[in-house]
C-alpha cells in the first residue's frame, strides 16, 4: 500500500508543480462511495506531500434537514438534488482563484448542518476536496487539476459502513444512530440505509463519475490500496 500511496501522492505533486506560478490552489477532487475511505485517503495523501495541503469534505454543502424536509427530499439525502450546488461551485471558484473559501459544517452526530458554524479553508498549495459528489457536475470537474475516484467492492464498503455507524453509536451517545437503542432495530435501520439509499446512490450517481476521473484508486478488503490506474 505504501508504494501505491506514494505513487498517488507523486501524481498530485506533479499536477501542483505543473501549475507553475498560476495563482490559486491546486484542487484535487476525490470521489467515491459512502464509507469507501475518502477522508482517510485524503489525510494520508496530505501527510505524504511536501506541500501545504488542506482537506475539506463536501458534506458541508448538503442542504439542511429542514430544507430537505420542506422539499420532500428527506429520503434523498446524499443524492445530487440534496446539495446546494451554487454554494459548492462558488467555494471551488474562490480556492481556484486564490481566495480563502468558506464552507458550512456537517455534523455526523446530528446528521445535519451545524447551525452558525463555518469552516474557513485557506487557498493552500493543494486542497483535496473529498466527497461522494465531487465529480458530478461539469462546473465542479472543470476546477480540479486532478480528479481521483476511490473504488472498492460494494460488499466491503457495506461492511465498513456498518462498522462506522456502530462505532458512532458506541462513542457518541447523542448521535441519531445511538438513539436507536435496540441493537436489532439499529441493525435494521443501518441495513435499510445501505440497501435503499447508499447502494442506490452508489450505483446510479456515484460510481458513474469514475468515468470522469484522471485516476482510479482501488481498495481491498483491509482498506489498503491495491491498485492505482491512470486514465
Amino acid at each position: 500500500m505504501a508504494d501505491l500511496l506514494q505513487e498517488l501522492a507523486d501524481l498530485v505533486d506533479a499536477r501542483a508543480r505543473a501549475r507553475g506560478d498560476r495563482p490559486g490552489a491546486c484542487l484535487v477532487g476525490l470521489a467515491g462511495g459512502v464509507a469507501a475511505g475518502k477522508r482517510t485517503l485524503a489525510r494520508q495523501l496530505a501527510a505524504a506531500m511536501p506541500a501545504r495541503v488542506e482537506v475539506v469534505a463536501t458534506d458541508g454543502f448538503l442542504k439542511s434537514n429542514a430544507e430537505l424536509e420542506a422539499a420532500g427530499l428527506s429520503a434523498r439525502k446524499g443524492f445530487p438534488e440534496s446539495y446546494d450546488w451554487p454554494v459548492l461551485h462558488g467555494f471551488l471558484a474562490d480556492l481556484a482563484e486564490g481566495r480563502p473559501a468558506t464552507s458550512p459544517v456537517y455534523s455526523h452526530v446530528t446528521y445535519d448542518i451545524a447551525p452558525e458554524e463555518t469552516l474557513v479553508v485557506p487557498a493552500a498549495d493543494i486542497v483535496i476536496v473529498e466527497g461522494i459528489n465531487t465529480l458530478q457536475t461539469a462546473e465542479a470537474r472543470a476546477r480540479y487539476d486532478l480528479s481521483v475516484y476511490l473504488d472498492a467492492d460494494p460488499d466491503h464498503v457495506r461492511a465498513w459502513f456498518e462498522a462506522r455507524l456502530e462505532s458512532i453509536a458506541a462513542s457518541e451517545p447523542d448521535s441519531f444512530i445511538a438513539r436507536v437503542g435496540d441493537a436489532e432495530r439499529r441493525r435494521l435501520v443501518i441495513d435499510h440505509a445501505w440497501r435503499e439509499i447508499n447502494l442506490v446512490n452508489l450505483r446510479d450517481h456515484i460510481a458513474p463519475t469514475a468515468a470522469f476521473a484522471d485516476v482510479v484508486a482501488r481498495k481491498g478488503p483491509d482498506h489498503g490500496l491495491v491498485s492505482v490506474e491512470r486514465r
